[in-house]
């Protein structure tokens, strides 16, 4: 009788503590280094910022995209079996509320486990800037079927003009046809159907046209940012818009975030170094060492984060899990063991 009651080998060792401390402690070095490494961009990011070997090591191990990688799954699988054998286990040995408490806990390790694992197969991050009357086809960004568009934007201000609250009115079309529309801030997203869009930032852009070499180069450019015209000597006009211009002080920073004297300061940039500086009012053409430029209009744009990620909810719910099983395994006093007498403690 005594040896229909062995367990076989491969169970044994499936179900062994050791096992799973190492595999736990295994996955969080390498979920460690995912964090570190950028995920998802193209082989050739890998070599240009680490170097040729250690980007070709990094793209021949899947360290690219790791969460996605067989090894990586199938070390989740080989713990999420050790945590279920491991629960058997503690079926067979340990009834009562203190027991099913132990085997819970295990348990909610496990959810919490297929919760992040779906996330990094499954889940999708954006962060996206549209300017106002634009609009974004979101399926080059991993949300198929999604067009996104920005009707409108406003900033509500405090008396001292520090911004109390940016508001987008956006409207989402789905790929079944529907179109959403809805008013987002700060803590107020757009839902729909697991994507969620969040408002993170805004700033103006500036609309126009360059003339470079003979063509004509037209822009529509976030400030700050600018155009290549010589990589090869360092060339760039670059473009800060100015909302509240100071006639008299000339400083390139706005009075106020109000649009109250719009300009457009074009700079030409050489090794890093200001060459040349015009400021030009909305419908001015001036030319910035050879550089014929014009501004044409302003507006604002909206920086939005989109996501979708099935895996929160999972993971939500192996937290309330674990909880219960602490509760179970340490908190609620199990009926079924009777307490011991003076003498035995």
């Amino acid at each position: 009788m005594a040896g229909n009651n062995r367990e076989h080998p491969y169970f044994t060792f499936l179900s062994s503590m050791k096992l799973g401390l190492l595999l736990l402690l295994l996955l969080g070095v390498l979920a460690s280094l995912g964090s570190f490494l950028p995920q998802g961009q193209p082989a050739g990011f890998y070599r240009a910022y680490y170097g040729e070997l250690p980007g070709r090591l990094i793209v021949l191990l899947s360290l690219d995209h790791l969460y996605r990688s067989w090894w990586f799954i199938t070390l989740g699988a080989i713990l999420a079996v050790n945590i279920l054998t491991c629960s058997l286990r503690r079926v067979k040995k340990a009834p009562g509320r203190r027991g099913w408490g132990s085997i819970i806990l295990h348990l909610s390790i496990l959810v919490i486990l297929a919760g992040a694992v779906i996330s990094g197969v499954m889940g999708r991050h954006t962060y996206v800037e549209i300017g106002v009357g634009d609009s974004l086809d979101l399926a080059g960004r991993g949300f198929p079927g999604q067009v996104l568009t920005v009707k409108d934007f406003k900033i509500e201000y405090y008396e001292n003009l520090q911004p109390r609250q940016y508001i987008s009115s956006v409207s989402l079309k789905t790929a079944d046809g529907q179109e959403i529309e809805q008013d987002i801030w700060v803590n107020r997203p757009l839902k729909f159907k697991g994507l969620k869009i969040y408002q993170t930032s805004y700033g103006w852009l500036a609309r126009g046209q360059a003339v470079i070499d003979g063509k004509v180069v037209p822009f529509d450019l976030a400030s700050g940012r600018g155009l290549d015209i010589d990589p090869g000597k360092n060339l760039k006009l670059m473009f800060f818009f100015i909302p509240d211009f100071d006639e008299q002080g000339g400083s390139l920073h706005s009075r106020s975030p109000l649009p109250n004297n719009p300009r457009l300061a074009v700079v030409l940039f050489q090794d890093h170094q200001v060459t040349a500086r015009q400021v030009l009012a909305e419908k001015e053409t001036k030319t910035v060492d050879g550089y014929p430029v014009t501004f044409s209009g302003y507006r604002y744009y909206t920086g939005l984060e989109i996501k979708k990620d099935p895996g929160v909810g999972i993971i939500y719910t192996g937290f309330i899990l674990l909880l219960l099983g602490f509760a179970l395994r340490y908190l609620v006093p199990d009926k079924h063991v009777p307490e011991r007498a003076p003498h035995d403690s």
